[in-house]
């Protein structure tokens, strides 16, 4: 007769997991078991006790800072999800219900985009708490990357690598001048013609501004940029006042900002704005909840 395996002493546990996410998050083992609840040395033993089971070392030191080896970097992202999903369920057990409760943390570039769909959402859901922060699209990646947010809404080619999304919006990215600039009665400019111009534009790290300098680049044209701003209601501000004209993409501009969209002469400035969120999240009862409420009328 054929022996079952005997299953090993050593199962690798919740509390593990919860210890091992919270160090590399954290960036330390104190702030982990203060975030957690539990003692230092019970957070090192937690480690120790899987490094030293799959012989593998799973976080690296490096001064009082502490991260991920790239042994573990690889299954973050499956590690946090089997935590959310195990909150779901005990938000479940404890309450009776599907989706009464929790919390969702998103990260957004473009407002006019994004509050109407986080609005919509509050509405459908209003015991979800919601924590939204507004920040350029290649800090909202990083943010994915830390484990520190949910959900995006991000502008880019592409859905970025690792993660998955929808699309929310087409839209092409123009100058945005006061309705009395010289360019305002325009259809199109051409390249040479935004090479003379004084622009406002996002910072480095936001997606339309990637899109934008890329193009200028193949172009052969070397923006002169005089502001970068971290939101558009700031670039829209000093639109008016007559500081320059802004980078921006066509909607995102509304009425109220007392600017006009010039497109400028390429067919390439074309930019898609997406919601995004890991794919190994996307069965957590609050992102998928989410992706539901983005087809809600």
């Amino acid at each position: 007769m054929e022996k079952t395996p005997a299953r090993s002493k050593s199962t690798l546990s919740l509390v593990q997991l919860r210890a091992l996410e919270a160090v590399v998050r954290t960036g330390s083992f104190s702030a982990a078991a203060k975030e957690i609840g539990v003692s230092q040395p019970s957070i090192s033993n937690h480690v120790q006790s899987l490094e030293s089971r799959f012989k593998t070392r799973l976080l690296a030191k490096s001064g009082y800072s502490v991260s991920a080896t790239p042994a573990l970097e690889g299954l973050l992202p499956r590690i946090r999800a089997v935590l959310a999903l195990v909150g779901d369920l005990e938000t479940e057990l404890t309450h009776q219900r599907t989706l009464a409760s929790g919390e969702l943390r998103i990260g957004y570039s473009t407002y006019q985009l994004a509050i109407p769909k986080i609005s919509t959402f509050m509405s459908s859901h209003p015991d979800i708490s919601i924590e939204a922060r507004a920040l350029a699209t290649q800090d909202i990646l990083h943010l994915f990357e830390d484990g520190e947010i949910d959900i995006g809404f991000v502008t880019g080619r592409e859905i970025p690598s690792g993660l998955d999304g929808e699309l929310l919006v087409k839209t092409r990215i123009v100058i945005a001048a006061p309705h009395d600039h010289p360019l305002a009665k325009k259809a199109t400019v051409s390249w040479d013609e935004v090479a003379s111009l004084h622009l406002l534009q996002r910072e480095g790290s936001s997606g339309t501004r990637k899109i934008f300098e890329a193009a200028a680049t193949i172009a052969g044209i070397r923006p002169h940029t005089v502001l970068a701003l971290g939101s558009w209601g700031s670039i829209a501000t000093l639109i008016r006042s007559g500081v320059g004209v802004g980078i921006a993409m066509e909607a995102e501009i509304t009425d109220r900002d007392g600017c006009v969209a010039i497109q400028i002469d390429d067919p390439s400035l074309v930019a898609n704005h997406y919601v995004v969120w890991q794919k190994d999240m996307s069965k957590v009862a609050a992102v998928e909840a989410f992706r539901k409420s983005l087809h809600d009328l």
